[in-house]
């Protein structure tokens, strides 16, 4: 500054006083004059300078912003009664807080910088850089503050009580200074006395006074009391329902920015109920709302993107969006997000990512996607496998209402191979999940019991379950109870029954039960009519690529039994069966090659399908099928 400057600055200051240049000097943006100024004044004992120092250093405005130099001018502005300063000293001291610049420069110190950082920011902030937070002395200058008039602090201690915060909770005293703040026509006491008589918190619940308060609110602005009145008229609670002013008010507090109003303004010109129908609009307020974390808002995204409607389905977007509501702990979009990856609909199949998921949902409780990780587990499927995880999963999923965990976990327990089966906790899942109407599980326990395997042996227990089963059409019931009315568990053969039972397998597609039935006609041939059932029945087993049926018609084509004799058929269907392994059509073929007997001779072909045969463990004399004893 030239001595020009100065003379002139030293008139302006004398004419007007310090503080009356110093808030001239900040309208032009010369903030370090009006600091030089407000000090002069200050140490005149002028307190709304003190305030004003306050302020620049709580805002940064021309200097470092340091809360503790903020809270130092305010506490002497506030000592001298001026009450905006003993409000703002409160909001201060209330959490405390620290200079950016000074704090940033000791937390990246390290080394032999440390003590010279910390010297060097002690000579430049010799009052500190750092406000301890002191709730008591900041509910002291709240009081303070309301003594002085200012409403704001009266909120505050309202705000205080109601959270119970620093004080003990209190709804009555919390309505006390929201009703004394709200005569100085505060928005925010006026909002706070809505919350209280909607919730009936401290006094008796009246919704529709609620509203009155609101409304107050909102004429002046407040953005949540914008929403609270909108979302009354949206749920006709405290005001008859409509739908017009619902909008009106929620569109204003969604332009203030309220994620809340943002979300139900979307919703609104989806369904095109007090707003008009816009897709578009909707889309983009919902966005607006998820940036910045809204979940309901990322969720209605996903669905907007994953169900269509006015949108083709996005899969790929849907993803993204469950995958950010699912990193927000939301259970059911970690749930969806672990089925996205798990299919591929999502982009790309990713089992890793779906087991992932799976089990965040599961560890809050999601019975299904227990279920789905438990599965994983045992495959080891995105996971390394896991059989004892894979049990705990199956039993939460069990706990949780999954019928199909029970027969599960009774399978994992029943058929480990590690040494650790245990028929009696199968057996134990097995009976419930029977008991929940699974018919695999009941047909399961009953083999158990064919068996004695792990359980009492018992057929009568046994005959019950899988009555029961096969009553309700589960094949494989109807397959063990052939077997069990054939004699194949000692016990008294009944043939009709054996051979009704393996029927309704049969008919329903059963090829076990079309083979074993066969066999048993062809066994009892008793007239044409069961040699051209057993036929069929094996026709239809082997055209299902049955070896042992395929097998089996080279047999009776050998032998020309129910059928004309026809090698060549024989020698077609012991190649299927042998094409697929089964040894005795090995060796039968191998025989026929070498004969030449319905196929072109083949020595060599032969002698190779016959040594394969023994060398899979068939003697030379292999055995002819033993249908079940029903004569």
């Amino acid at each position: 500054m030239n001595i020009i400057e100065n003379l002139l600055d030293s008139i302006q200051a004398y004419r007007l006083g310090d503080s009356g240049f110093a808030a001239a000097a900040m309208k032009r943006g010369q903030t370090h004059k009006a600091l030089r100024h407000w000090r002069k004044a200050s140490d005149g004992g002028d307190m709304q300078a003190d305030f004003n120092i306050g302020e620049l250093y709580e805002h940064g405005k021309g200097v470092p912003r340091n809360p503790v130099e903020a809270a130092w001018w305010y506490k002497r502005a506030a000592a001298l009664g001026l009450g905006v300063a003993q409000l703002r000293l409160a909001q201060l001291l209330l959490h405390g807080g620290q200079c950016p610049v000074a704090a940033n420069w000791v937390n990246k110190a390290g080394g032999e910088e440390v003590e010279f950082v910390k010297s060097s920011t002690a000579l430049l902030y010799p009052k500190g850089f750092s406000l301890q937070a002191d709730p008591k002395q900041a509910i002291e200058w709240f009081r303070s503050a309301a003594e002085s008039g200012q409403a704001d602090a009266g909120v505050s201690l309202g705000a205080l009580h109601f959270q119970g915060a620093f004080v003990e909770q209190s709804y009555e005293e919390a309505h006390r200074w929201y009703s004394w703040a709200a005569e100085f026509n505060s928005m925010h006491a006026q909002f706070g006395l809505g919350d209280l008589f909607f919730n009936g918190l401290g006094v008796p619940m009246d919704k529709s006074r609620a509203a009155d308060w609101y409304e107050k609110a909102a004429n002046q602005g407040h953005m949540r009391g914008l929403l609270a009145l909108g979302s009354i008229y949206l749920t006709g609670q405290g005001r008859d329902r409509n739908l017009e002013l619902a909008g009106r008010f929620l569109s204003k507090a969604a332009e203030l920015g309220e994620p809340e109003a943002i979300y139900l303004t979307a919703k609104m010109h989806i369904s095109g109920e007090g707003l008009a129908r816009n897709y578009d609009r909707a889309e983009t307020y919902l966005r607006a709302a998820a940036k910045v974390g809204h979940l309901p808002s990322i969720i209605a995204l996903a669905e907007m993107y994953s169900q269509g409607g006015a949108f083709a389905p996005d899969f790929r977007e849907a993803a993204d969006w469950y995958r950010r509501a699912a990193e927000k702990d939301d259970v059911g979009a970690q749930f969806i997000a672990g089925n996205l990856a798990a299919t591929g609909k999502g982009g790309v199949l990713n089992l890793a990512e779906a087991s992932r998921w799976f089990l965040r949902a599961a560890e809050q409780g999601h019975a299904v996607a227990a279920f789905n990780v438990a599965a994983l587990y045992a495959e080891g499927s995105g996971v390394q496998q896991d059989l004892d995880a894979s049990a705990k999963w199956y039993s939460v999923a069990a706990a949780g209402g999954v019928k199909e965990a029970s027969g599960r976990l009774a399978s994992l327990f029943l058929d480990r191979e590690d040494g650790c089966r245990n028929v009696e906790l199968a057996s134990k899942w097995l009976r419930s999940a029977a008991e929940q109407g699974d018919l695999d599980a009941a047909t399961r326990l009953a083999e158990l019991h064919l068996k004695g395997d792990g359980v009492a042996c018992d057929p009568g227990v046994a005959e019950h379950l899988l009555r029961q089963a096969a009553g309700q059409g589960h094949l494989g019931a109807s397959m063990q109870l052939g077997h069990l009315y054939s004699g194949k568990y000692e016990v008294e053969a009944r043939p009709e029954d054996a051979i009704r039972w393996y029927a309704a397998a049969a008919k329903s597609g059963n090829v076990e039960a079309q083979y074993v039935l066969a066999l048993a006609l062809l066994e009892r041939n008793a007239d044409r009519q069961d040699l051209d059932q057993a036929i069929e029945l094996l026709s239809q087993a082997a055209e299902s690529e049955h070896p042992p049926s395929q097998f089996y018609l080279g047999i009776v084509h050998c032998n020309g039994q129910g059928v004309e004799k026809d090698l060549e058929q024989a020698v077609a269907w012991y190649q299927r069966a042998a094409a697929a392994g089964h040894p005795v059509a090995q060796y039968n073929l191998g025989v026929m090659l070498q004969k030449g007997q319905g196929v072109a001779q083949d020595l060599i072909r032969g002698r190779e399908l016959v040594s394969a045969a023994i060398n899979s463990g068939l003697t030379l004399n292999p055995p002819k099928p033993v249908p079940p004893p029903l004569n």
